[in-house]
């Protein structure tokens, strides 16, 4: 029915027995599953993208947000799909059968519904996936995967990345457009890091992923909650919503442990809920599991902080900066424990983790005495953590903090006063930059975050972004600490529809270099 070679690989199945899986039962009805049977076909991959359908390949058409796949299901049979599930809306047509060229289309009503089911199913036939870790929250989700994955490594346990920053094995990541990727890239991915000796991999799960079902058959055996702030408004539609959306990682998996921040409000209301969850954080006193956070000291080179914990009690030291850090190393450290690891060698390797790209990372310019810190806080909250995390830090007899940050253009526009509030608030002076404009005039999009500015006359507007850090370079204070937001890992801009190559990181190293 399906052979796969000594090595892992993934070979082939059979189109029925792929869409035979007891769960299935009121995918096909058994007239359908006859005809297919006697057709035999043999599948030998899955796309939803008909341009990369290869040869034997099984082509999924999805009717998406942006685009109808079954517009392309011409395309994808000229390219060698043997077979195609297209997704319908009419509930009568489900189980219908069509033939085009020879290559047999299956109807299926609301398929993204199966449609994770059916990738694990042809990924992971042995039911033989290695144990994923998801982490969901607002902020603090790309920190927590990179130290976590990174400690892994340490620990001599191979493993694997996905999420914002890039897919794949740790530290050699390639770049995704979204945090969570679609149903049959995300089976693909865990299969292949499985197949490269993976024995961990840590997955961001956004909301948008769980709500359309991207990742409702993997079978994750820890999830993480950071924090619940105001994000993707515009496509919740409100905060319980997006609450809601969240908690579909807490509720419908097979979970061993469940991790959540006692320090975030919706975070207590679910350690509630949850008994035997792991509670982290400075208030993290009320389960059965839990990492109390204490004494906490904020030095030139980074973190130092006390904890009481289930499993004892001990001294961390990391080389991060901010009070969100040390929660985000808490967590890491809750799942490094759950796992087995003893709190010896879990203090032995948080103080040998590196810096996460574009995550308050450190720019230093040494004649002029200036650390730009780039950061890819995009959201009211995390901005403010970011400021706040900086004057703990800097040098209180010298310096000044300075905000340097934007707004995206067709997206949330409630949000963009909020992020001016967090920035005046948290910094000495504030620089209002582009950050995505995509199609919005980028005047409107500053205009709307001078509404937030109870001092709107005293920020500093330069839309070019490199052109904001090399005025910064001449002018700003010796011993200033100059927060540059919003773009983090990213290297690019996006203007209108066409994306430009830009990065933070990779201007600051090129004037370092300058300086030198």
């Amino acid at each position: 029915m399906i052979d796969r070679g000594a090595d892992q690989s993934i070979a082939t199945c059979t189109l029925l027995w792929l869409l035979s899986k007891p769960s299935y039962k009121l995918l096909l009805d058994p007239q359908a599953q006859s005809t297919i049977a006697s057709l035999n076909i043999a599948i030998s991959g899955m796309t939803l993208d008909s341009r990369n359908v290869t040869s034997g390949d099984l082509f999924v058409a999805l009717q998406g947000a942006l685009s109808d796949g079954r517009q392309f299901i011409q395309n994808a049979i000229v390219a060698g799909a043997v077979a195609v599930l297209s997704e319908t809306t009419e509930q009568e047509q489900h189980g219908v059968i069509e033939h085009q060229q020879n290559t047999v289309i299956v109807k299926v009503y609301k398929l993204h519904h199966y449609l994770s089911d059916i990738a694990m199913r042809f990924y992971f036939p042995s039911n033989n996936c290695h144990p994923v870790t998801a982490i969901t929250g607002t902020n603090g989700k790309t920190t927590i995967a990179s130290l976590l994955a990174n400690s892994y490594m340490l620990l001599k346990q191979q493993s694997a990345q996905m999420g914002t920053i890039g897919n794949g094995l740790y530290g050699q990541l390639k770049a995704s457009l979204n945090t969570t990727l679609d149903a049959i890239s995300v089976c693909r991915e865990l299969s292949s890091y499985q197949q490269q000796g993976a024995q961990y991999t840590i997955m961001e799960v956004s909301s948008h992923g769980l709500i359309q079902g991207r990742v409702a058959a993997i079978p994750f055996s820890t999830a993480i909650f950071t924090n619940l702030t105001r994000d993707h408004l515009d496509y919740h539609g409100t905060m319980q919503a997006y609450a809601d959306a969240k908690k579909i990682l807490f509720e419908n998996f097979p979970l061993k442990h469940r991790i959540i921040n006692a320090d975030d409000p919706v975070g207590r209301e679910w350690l509630s809920q949850y008994p035997n969850a792991i509670a982290y954080g400075v208030q993290a006193t009320n389960n059965k599991q839990y990492f109390k956070i204490e004494h906490v000291a904020y030095l030139a080179q980074g973190i130092v902080f006390d904890f009481n914990s289930s499993w004892g009690e001990g001294q961390i030291q990391a080389p991060f900066y901010g009070d969100f850090n040390v929660s985000n190393i808490a967590a890491v450290s809750c799942a490094l424990l759950a796992d087995g690891y003893s709190i010896a060698q879990i203090q032995t390797v948080l103080a040998q983790l590196t810096v996460v790209p574009g995550r308050m990372e450190q720019y230093f310019f040494e004649k002029q005495n200036l650390t730009f810190v780039v950061d890819y806080a995009h959201t009211p909250d995390a901005l403010s953590n970011a400021l706040n995390a900086l004057q703990k830090h800097k040098d209180e007899q010298q310096g000044r903090i300075i905000a340097v940050f934007g707004c995206g253009g067709d997206r949330d526009k409630g949000k963009r006063a909020e992020m001016a509030k967090a920035a005046e608030q948290g910094a000495d002076h504030v620089i209002i930059v582009d950050d995505n404009p995509r199609t919005e005039d980028a005047k409107a999009i500053v205009d709307d975050i001078k509404k937030g500015l109870t001092q709107a006359d005293t920020a500093t507007v330069i839309h070019d972004r490199k052109q904001a850090l090399m005025h910064l370079l001449a002018t700003a204070n010796n011993g200033d600490i100059i927060l540059v937001a919003g773009k983090g890992h990213e290297d690019y801009q996006i203007f209108g529809d066409k994306k430009v190559h830009y990065s933070d990181r990779e201007c600051l190293s090129e004037l370092i270099a300058q300086e030198q």
